[in-house]
């Protein structure tokens, strides 16, 4: 390729020379955006549960008592045997769990929302460690954790009793608020045992459920294998179609929504705008090539031999397509700080972080979680998605191209 050549042809035909480079940059652009959100959407979804350190939760559907006296479970919630959480435990996806005891207290002091923990579980307990402001993490059968926000609601601290009932604890430790980030949104925390104890002494929760002495929870917490790429509600309702699953899934169809490139229709309109440009492309490359046939027919009369004609066209064609693509990255990075800087809102389903709708105050807690977009340049994104560009679109060039041999300079230059 003569390079003289190639520059004088780029200032002759400036239009057709934007056009070409435009079309091809502005899609890559949005291919790789996409692709690249699509990539971030499964950390995205699962921002929620970040804080627990887990990515799923599961719970199962329950009866609404009669009366709101003593211990009951949250509504929608029921008793998830120890067999069950076996059964949960070993599922293919679950690389590790824990379970608690979720429960309001209603007396005539003041509501009370707790979670009993297994002091020897692997998750709930780094979660209050994690959370401690003052005191320490004591729990068992006298002493128990608050909130701050719960600690100054009802003027409580260190060393102060919290009665249930007839049994009555010390407060060890104080928590920063919402520990769990309102995905279990309990006030106070105390050992597992105890909260069974509680839960199964309570007339309101033995009228509807069997859990006279037996080891009840109603929240399983799973760490997942992130190699495992199946359908987690489908494994976990194939056990018992009554179960509540919350992950990533969970949150997808909102987030989905909010960033429109990766909804359904963003989806469909990707691959139509992607048909018009590999179109438009294909048709502005051949016109270009019909427009200088008689350019080409006069380079073989010259003495261009065949090969060189072909390889100059199709490297001019290729420098197009680099420049492109090259604008097409640095689209996709400006893109992606620019949405790096946006944020998005998840709404908790209020079976996870269920308060009693009747009481304004404990009800009005911040269901919404809004956080910025976690998504970054990938280099091996961007070097695929160059590399299928090259491809697809070379394989237009060369197509276009090998009817270079059709021309016959006779017919542009008879008498």
């Amino acid at each position: 390729m003569i390079l003289p050549y190639f520059l004088s042809f780029c200032r002759t035909h400036k239009t057709k020379t934007i056009l070409l480079i435009t079309s091809v940059m502005l899609f890559f652009g949005l291919t790789s955006v996409m692709l690249h959100l699509g990539k971030s959407l499964p950390e995205i979804t699962s921002l929620p549960f970040k804080g627990i350190g887990v990515e799923t939760i599961i719970q199962k559907s329950g009866k609404i008592p009669e009366k709101m006296i003593d211990a009951v479970f949250p509504h929608s919630n029921g008793p998830i045997y120890e067999n069950e959480v076996e059964d949960l435990a070993a599922l293919e996806f679950a690389v590790d769990y824990d379970k608690g005891l979720f429960f309001w207290y209603f007396d005539s002091l003041f509501f009370k929302s707790a979670l009993g923990v297994d002091v020897n579980g692997s998750i709930f307990p780094e979660l209050l460690d994690r959370n401690l402001e003052k005191g320490n993490v004591i729990l068992d059968s006298r002493h128990i954790l608050i909130t701050s926000n719960f600690g100054e609601a009802h003027k409580l601290t260190i060393d102060d009793p919290v009665t249930f009932g007839e049994d009555q604890f010390i407060i060890s430790g104080i928590l920063r608020s919402s520990p769990s980030g309102n995905i279990i949104p309990a006030d106070i925390y105390m050992d597992l045992g105890s909260a069974r104890k509680i839960v199964i002494n309570s007339e309101a929760t033995r009228s509807l459920y069997n859990i006279e002495n037996k080891d009840i929870v109603n929240v399983v917490t799973i760490k997942t294998d992130p190699r495992w790429k199946g359908d987690k509600e489908k494994e976990v309702k194939a056990l018992d179609r009554d179960y509540l699953v919350f992950s990533e899934k969970t949150f997808s169809h909102d987030i989905e929504n909010q960033i429109a490139v990766i909804s359904a229709f963003g989806k469909i309109m990707f691959f139509v705008l992607g048909f018009i440009i590999l179109l438009l492309y294909g048709l502005l490359t051949f016109f270009n090539f019909k427009t200088r046939e008689k350019e080409v027919a006069i380079l073989r009369i010259i003495g261009w031999p065949m090969k060189k004609l072909k390889g100059h066209f199709i490297a001019e064609s290729l420098i197009f397509l680099s420049i492109s693509l090259v604008l097409g990255n640095l689209i996709t990075a400006a893109s992606l700080f620019f949405i790096s800087t946006q944020r998005v809102s998840m709404e908790l389903p209020w079976d996870i972080s269920a308060k009693p709708h009747f009481l304004p105050r404990e009800n009005a807690i911040n269901r919404t979680i809004t956080t910025f977009i976690p998504v970054r340049f990938d280099w091996s994104i961007t070097l695929v998605l160059t590399l299928a560009f090259v491809f697809v679109f070379g394989i237009v060039i060369l197509l276009l191209f090998s009817r270079i041999k059709n021309i016959k300079p006779f017919k542009y230059f008879k008498e």
